[in-house]
């Protein structure tokens, strides 16, 4: 018998470079990197019928032993960030959330997570606002907005905002408006769910 697909939340975390299992898994590579490094000064020096200890000596203590302080730390940096980033992720499933939706609510993550039921929500819209930076430039950023006022007098006050998920991830994706809004179809089908485009402020 199938499970009921409303049962299972539509989830949306944080991806690309920059999220906490993104960090260990580089530094896990730059762990493999040195374990290489050694491993082929070792077989440099086998080969060429010569002290181990010079090709050694010359990569991890130049700049005064720098890459072998950096080499011994790094490994105890990542054991301690995998054990902190377990035990967290065991307290809490939400860590690197940034949007869940299920039968009874919609989680907005971030630096200041917010829940709404359903019954407080009158739409879902993708909106794109417009930035200023002066000498830095200009232009529209998209924004998931939960209207909650829908007779409000602009899109700041129609209740809460966050960026679009994924629109600055390093090598990850934005979220697919479609998968958006065939979620709350599945969960709340009389949400509507709209793309507004550019909206004044």
């Amino acid at each position: 018998m199938r499970e009921d697909p409303t049962t299972e939340p539509f989830v949306v975390r944080r991806t690309g470079l920059g999220t906490t299992l993104s960090i260990l898994y580089f530094g896990a590579l730059l762990v493999a990197l040195e374990i290489l490094l050694t491993v082929g000064a070792v077989l440099w020096a086998v080969l060429n019928d010569s002290p181990m200890r010079t090709p050694l000596e010359a990569i991890w203590l130049a700049w005064g032993g720098a890459p072998l302080i950096f080499a011994i730390g790094l490994p105890i940096l990542i054991l301690v960030g995998a054990i902190t980033t377990a035990e967290s992720r065991h307290e809490s499933d939400s860590d690197d959330v940034l949007l869940c939706l299920d039968s009874n609510r919609v989680y907005l993550g971030g630096d200041q997570p917010q829940t709404l039921h359903w019954g407080e929500v009158h739409e879902i819209c993708r909106v794109e606002r417009h930035w200023d930076h002066g000498e830095d430039g200009e232009g529209w950023e998209p924004h998931l907005i939960v209207i909650t006022h829908p007779d409000a007098a602009g899109p700041k006050s129609w209740g809460p905002s966050r960026q679009w998920p994924g629109t600055h991830a390093v090598m990850g994706k934005p979220l697919d408006f479609d998968a958006l809004r065939e979620a709350v179809k599945r969960y709340a089908p009389h949400i509507p769910v709209t793309d507004r485009g550019r909206v004044p402020e």
